[in-house]
């Protein structure tokens, strides 16, 4: 098969050399590079198609490496079929990223062997579970035409109303997660998924830039659900959604109300220092907030990573240097540290320093 990739995921030392195009336990055979190829190997030998769209700093699409793909019924199961792996923010990955909307990492999509998706999965999956929810989705379960046929038969049916309006939303298709979930919410208004369909609509609406739909509903959840882990993520979101719409100092100021929730939190501190890092914005009210972010965490690696971003994108490049070496010695064979270090030396470099 044109251009295989062999990925080890086990840590033994091989003697013997398999024979092409075999995999040992453990080890998933992953298809690439050229996605056209993946389509064409597809469609020739009709098989289905997996991808695995990751980003280098996730640690959820680590920890599928780690764990979920060493697996062996996984393993086994991924190799029966067309399997490919693409970094979502780098080259034909990006591309694709964009043609499929992803919007979170890992995003997992299934492809029948004519190259239609059908469906996908936000997250990481044990091995358990990503047979049930992959292979399922191979055998007809838990996908959007699994469910419109629970609703053919049962119209009123809220659980599936509900995991429909989901898989929209997963999919970013606005209007019809939005057709799903308000019908959901007349037939029963005080269903206990109110503040997860306020936060799906508004993230599937900020996603689809729809952004002043998605103002109404985040709105909506911080004002009725203080208590909830998406109250939270909503004034997050609401602040990207002012970013969107160009009003930076609305979007501070809201940002700024979900830090007084979480005064001694180095996570939330991390989160929107990297916002403004990767914005190029905000520098004044994010490095105090960054610097004590670091100290919170007893300088984790990943706290240092956004850190030394904050100074990059300030031009300071001897600081992020420093702080950028100080997060690869935490952890000396992390590539993405190593490649941060390199853009940073490169950066100044260029500016001639």
């Amino acid at each position: 098969m044109k251009g295989r990739i062999l990925v080890l995921l086990t840590a033994v030392v091989v003697l013997l050399v398999p024979a092409p195009g075999t995999a040992l336990a453990g080890e998933v055979e992953w298809d690439g590079p050229s996605f056209d190829d993946v389509l064409e190997t597809a469609k020739t030998e009709n098989k289905h198609v997996f991808i695995d769209f990751y980003a280098t700093w996730c640690g959820p699409c680590k920890q599928l490496d780690k764990v979920t793909y060493q697996d062996t019924k996984v393993s086994d199961y991924l190799n029966s079929i067309v399997a490919v792996k693409y970094d979502a923010e780098k080259d034909e990955g990006e591309v694709l990223a964009k043609r499929f909307r992803i919007r979170a990492y890992p995003t997992l999509v299934l492809l029948g062997p004519d190259g239609k998706e059908i469906d996908r999965h936000i997250g990481y999956l044990d091995p358990e579970d990503f047979m049930e929810v992959i292979k399922g989705y191979q055998d007809g379960v838990g996908t959007v035409a699994y469910y419109e046929d629970i609703l053919k038969k049962t119209p009123g049916d809220k659980e599936a109303l509900y995991e429909l309006g989901v898989k929209h939303a997963d999919a970013v298709r606005s209007k019809e997660a939005q057709a799903a979930f308000e019908k959901l919410l007349k037939i029963d208004p005080d269903t206990e998924y109110r503040a997860d369909i306020y936060y799906q609509l508004g993230y599937v609406m900020y996603v689809d830039e729809r952004y002043e739909d998605a103002i109404v509903y985040y709105d909506k959840l911080i004002a009725g659900y203080p208590d909830t882990k998406h109250h939270d993520e909503a004034l997050q979101m609401e602040a990207r959604v002012y970013y969107s719409l160009d009003q930076k100092d609305k979007c501070l100021e809201v940002y700024q109300v979900y830090l007084d929730r979480h005064p001694d939190d180095p996570g939330a501190m991390n989160g929107f220092a990297w916002f403004c890092a990767k914005r190029g914005f905000g520098f004044d009210q994010a490095l105090p907030v960054a610097l004590e972010a670091a100290d919170l965490s007893d300088r984790d690696p990943g706290v240092l990573d956004t850190l030394a971003e904050l100074y990059f994108a300030m031009g300071d490049y001897d600081h992020a240097i420093e702080v950028g070496q100080e997060a690869l010695d935490k952890e000396p064979d992390d590539k993405y540290f190593q490649d941060q270090l390199e853009k940073y030396e490169q950066a100044r470099r260029q500016a001639g320093r």
